[in-house]
């Protein structure tokens, strides 16, 4: 994203009121929202924000959509060991 989140962490922001936490979750699920409403996905399923999406556009469409992930396939249990 750029910009001041580049140079400090997270958390620091949060913390001295640099970076509204409730404005940057409603900005993720609005993200989530709109890409849900897409007839095809185009992402990386590694992402949780992606998937998300993915799973919101079956629950919308009750079935599976065209998609093209740009680095892994669906996988329920991705990272974890």
């Amino acid at each position: 994203r750029g910009g001041i989140r580049n140079k400090t962490p997270i958390d620091d922001l949060l913390k001295f009121g640099k970076l509204d936490g409730c404005k940057e979750a409603e900005n993720s699920m609005l993200d989530m929202y709109m890409l849900s409403m897409a007839d095809a996905y185009i992402g990386k399923f590694s992402s949780n924000i992606d998937r998300v999406a993915y799973n919101l556009m079956f629950a919308r469409t009750g079935a599976h959509q065209p998609y093209i992930s740009l680095d892994n396939n669906w996988c329920f249990d991705f990272a974890v060991r």
